[in-house]
């Protein structure tokens, strides 16, 4: 036994973030179970749901960075671009700090949002 080698395989930790402009609990619950589903879906291991009426918190937001910073985290989720903030600016400064920070963002329906995909998403939405 001692001899045997164990390989350990670490699941990548993801943390999913709904978000409804509107208020709409409905559409909260939507995103909610389209992201658990992506997730389980993809083997990865959800260490925390936030889920937002209105504009992004600044508790959240705050404990989102910080989460990020110290690593607690692989991937962010969420369903769409729009999810991240009312604004091009505003989203971009929230992926350009997370990706620096090491954390992949990908959305179901955009696919993995970096600084170089924003600007064709940008064109397609704005």
């Amino acid at each position: 036994m001692k001899d045997r080698i164990v390989k350990e395989v670490k699941k990548t930790r993801a943390i999913l973030y709904c978000r409804s402009a509107k208020g709409d609990n409905s559409e909260l619950q939507e995103q909610k179970e389209v992201l658990d589903n992506y997730a389980k879906a993809n083997g990865l291991a959800v260490v925390r749901t936030y889920i937002e009426s209105g504009t992004m918190g600044a508790l959240t937001y705050h404990n989102l960075r910080l989460q990020a910073r110290y690593h607690e985290f692989d991937e962010l989720l969420i369903t769409e671009l729009a999810v991240l903030g009312n604004s091009s600016i505003e989203i971009t400064e929230e992926i350009s700090f997370l990706v620096a920070s090491g954390v992949k963002v990908l959305s179901l329906k955009d696919g993995e949002l970096n600084v170089e995909t924003l600007p064709n998403l940008f064109r397609k939405y704005f």
